[in-house]
């Protein structure tokens, strides 16, 4: 056995109680337009065992994973499809959807498995372990407060340089959005389902409140504040959207990710919206324009 077959893997595993039947919870995890709801913005499902769910956060930079167990309302199992220059550990990278009916409502367990247990692997198993527990509040949000609603995606990925602690100070600021609530944990029944299973950051339910340049407003509760690598949030003002916002790296050049999502909300809004949030990352990270 080589060297990479035998390599040490560890796996994400979270759940979360959603408020709806697990037909209703399937079609979200199963569905092309349902996925671009919750998850990746483009998403697309070739449907059974064998078939495949394409995903991409933009246009070009697609990623495919084979379905290998396809059970409605019970079991989905994605392996994804390396690249042949990944540093692979001679296992497959796996996600596993398990769904259980409980009282009327599902308890959605996912589990991530195959990632690299490798020192230099902790910061990518820091961002996906986050990146999970936001994707599945999103996904209890979606199914409950906004089921069958298409989602309008705002985003802006700015080339950015220095720490994560740099960036996050450069953006959570007077100068820059607005501070960052750094609280201390409460106990949210919402947060913790989408966290259950984990060690989680600290998070939440205080108020917070941005400004974009040209002063539009985006305010509501915190879901998720890990400085200074993940923050998440509802926004109240914008019919009960969600903020969300990665550090993505760290060093000389990198992507910091900020997506918002908006349910319903006219399209005219969401483009000035848009804008707004364009001119506001652009002058805060000018370097890489």
């Amino acid at each position: 056995m080589t060297g990479a077959a035998s390599a040490a893997t560890r796996s994400i595993d979270l759940s979360v109680e959603i408020d709806a039947p697990c037909n209703a919870v399937w079609e979200a995890i199963s569905d092309g337009d349902r996925l671009a709801s919750w998850f990746a913005p483009f998403a697309t499902v070739e449907p059974g065992e064998g078939g495949t769910v394409t995903v991409a956060w933009e246009e070009g930079g697609e990623w495919s994973s084979r379905i290998a167990v396809w059970q409605p309302d019970r079991h989905l199992r994605l392996v994804d499809e390396l690249p042949e220059d990944a540093d692979a550990t001679g296992v497959e990278m796996a996600l596993d959807y398990r769904l259980e009916a409980r009282d009327g409502a599902t308890v959605l367990h996912l589990v991530n498995s195959g990632l690299s247990a490798s020192e230099e692997s902790d910061e990518f198993y820091r961002m996906m372990t986050n990146g999970w527990r936001v994707f599945l509040w999103h996904l209890k949000h979606a199914v409950e407060r906004h089921p069958g609603v298409s989602r309008t995606m705002i985003s802006a990925r700015p080339w950015v340089s220095g720490s994560r602690e740099d960036v996050w100070e450069r953006l959570f600021c007077e100068q820059g959005l607005g501070e960052a609530p750094d609280g201390p944990p409460s106990a949210s029944r919402e947060v913790a389902a989408a966290c259950q299973g984990m060690d989680s950051p600290r998070r939440t339910e205080d108020p917070f409140r941005f400004v974009l340049d040209g002063g539009k407003v985006l305010e509501g509760t915190v879901v998720l504040c890990d400085r200074p690598w993940s923050f998440a949030g509802r926004v109240a003002s914008l019919q009960d959207g969600v903020l969300h916002i990665e550090m993505e790296g760290s060093g000389d050049r990198w992507k910091l990710g900020v997506w918002l999502s908006a349910y319903g909300v006219e399209g005219m809004r969401c483009e000035e919206i848009g804008k707004a949030l364009e001119t506001t990352v652009q002058r805060l990270f000018p370097e890489h324009r």
